[in-house]
């Protein structure tokens, strides 16, 4: 028993890499990634530093090194889109944005730390000045970055996006739209109202109206464009077609994520996780037509329990909840996909008690014996990650995802408890309301391992959400 335990050891000392914020500690990780399409890099809390640090330089290299073209994030899509807009230089109809803290001005919603906090705004300084950089030594506005939510709990400021795009493109249009959009009026605001009434029954719902929507902008996709070009020279009536789709897109599935949300929690998280990986690949649909290449690469930031492929997990194969993943590997390949993820030991994290509660920098519980946490913590040497896959190109031109050692894999896939903290943080029911078993080396195609973290520093005072009563998502009330 101790001569396999030392073994073991040794097999995941072999094939750790030690981990810093030195760009070089990344290169055995960027090598790895090969020539994957798809890069989806994950977080053990929503209030971690080292994570967001981390996550931000992979990033940079990605976008340097590889030709990544577009970062997708775990947020509203109106949210993330004024981001796009600073980086690529545009302004508002209301004005100019001011800087990269001003381009955070729409993550109102609870949690707002989640991504108004310290490493944001460099980050996204630095996108602006590569996008500025590429365009002025490439004159190619294609191999600029962009930024995208795909989230889906904007249902109404998306509706509202919708309805001001065609009041601009299609006045008759818009008239049509504002009617069958008019359907949520019955509820006001509150999309819990919505949730609880149209699931017993109480009223009709509106999911014919949201399709219809969506299918009418759809078949009018190409006279609009062709309409719109015919008065300007540049790509700007693409993007601002596409952008009212998705924005339709996200009230049609937002609708149905509502509708189900009160009494189907799986089918609920399952939506939400769909709606992630379509979103993702209708991006790269759009993004490789502007290259004319047919395909773009995309980073991916969301949790843990999104990135990392749920059928690996007791989320999959006990609840049979998908994710994000998942679906990636099944829609764009698994040879063209790599999942990153991120786990710490000790230390502080940025977290609610309770939902939609100011976040207090809380101290982290030591992670239970059987934990893949606890592993690392014996095992290994400081900060470090293990690729347990790398993506290697054949003779044939062809991408091909290997295990880097069949040792590891097995040692690291069998199942262990892995602590998922999302915005909430709850300390004396931390087993129960934390943690989960998985495979590691199926669940990941890398994992890191911060021993010691501290909470994240959010860039405002939170408080609660001033906007519609209740957006909540499939986060509450566990904040994954």
């Amino acid at each position: 028993m101790v001569a396999g335990s030392m073994r073991e050891r040794e097999v995941l000392r072999a094939h750790s890499h030690r981990l810093s914020f030195a760009s070089s500690s990344y290169d055995p990780l960027i090598k790895a990634v090969g020539e994957a399409q798809v890069v989806l890099i994950g977080d053990a809390s929503h209030g971690t530093y080292e994570f967001y640090a981390h996550r931000a330089n992979i990033t940079k290299r990605l976008i340097e090194e590889k030709g990544f073209t577009a970062v997708a994030i775990e947020a509203d899509w109106p949210d993330a889109f004024r981001i796009n807009i600073y980086i690529h230089g545009g302004q508002l109809r209301s004005g100019k944005i001011k800087n990269a803290c001003d381009s955070l001005a729409e993550f109102e919603r609870f949690p707002k730390w989640m991504w108004k906090n310290e490493v944001m705004p460099p980050f996204i300084e630095w996108l602006k000045q590569h996008n500025q950089k590429v365009s002025e030594t490439t004159g190619d506005s294609s191999q600029t970055v962009s930024v995208y939510g795909m989230d889906l709990y904007s249902l109404h400021r998306s509706a509202q996006q919708v309805i001001d795009y065609l009041e601009k493109v299609d006045p008759e249009g818009a008239k049509t739209a504002r009617k069958k959009y008019n359907c949520f009026e019955r509820f006001g605001e509150d999309t819990m109202r919505y949730a609880y009434e149209t699931q017993f029954g109480l009223k009709k719902d509106c999911h014919r109206e949201v399709i219809e929507n969506l299918k009418a902008l759809l078949r009018d996709h190409h006279r609009i464009i062709e309409q719109e070009m015919a008065e300007t020279n540049d790509g700007r009536p693409r993007e601002e077609q596409f952008v009212a789709e998705m924005n339709a897109l996200v009230v049609k599935d937002a609708e149905e994520y509502y509708r189900t949300m009160m009494t189907e929690d799986v089918l609920s998280w399952n939506l939400r996780d769909d709606h992630f990986a379509r979103t993702l690949a209708r991006i790269a649909q759009f993004l490789g037509a502007e290259k004319g290449s047919g395909t773009a690469k995309i980073v991916v930031w969301a949790h843990n329990s999104h990135v990392g492929d749920a059928r690996a997990t007791d989320m999959g194969k006990r609840r049979r909840e998908i994710n994000v993943g998942q679906r990636c590997r099944e829609i764009f390949g698994d040879d063209q996909v790599f999942n990153i993820g991120f786990l710490t030991n000790r230390g502080t994290v940025t977290a609610a008690h309770n939902w939609d509660e100011p976040p207090h920098l809380q101290k982290m519980n030591p992670p239970i014996d059987s934990s893949i946490e606890a592993v690392f913590d014996k095992w290994a040497d400081d900060d470090c990650y293990v690729v347990t896959h790398r993506i290697a190109t054949d003779e044939k031109g062809m991408a091909k995802k290997l295990p880097v050692s069949e040792d590891l894999s097995d040692f690291l896939n069998r199942p262990r408890y892995q602590r998922f903290i999302g915005v909430i943080y709850r300390r004396l029911t931390e087993i129960a309301s934390h943690y989960s078993k998985c495979s590691v080396a199926q669940q990941y195609d890398a994992v890191a391992h911060v021993r010691k973290t501290r909470g994240i520093q959010p860039l405002e005072q939170e408080d609660t959400w001033k906007g519609p009563k209740a957006e909540q998502d499939q986060t509450f009330p566990f904040g994954l």
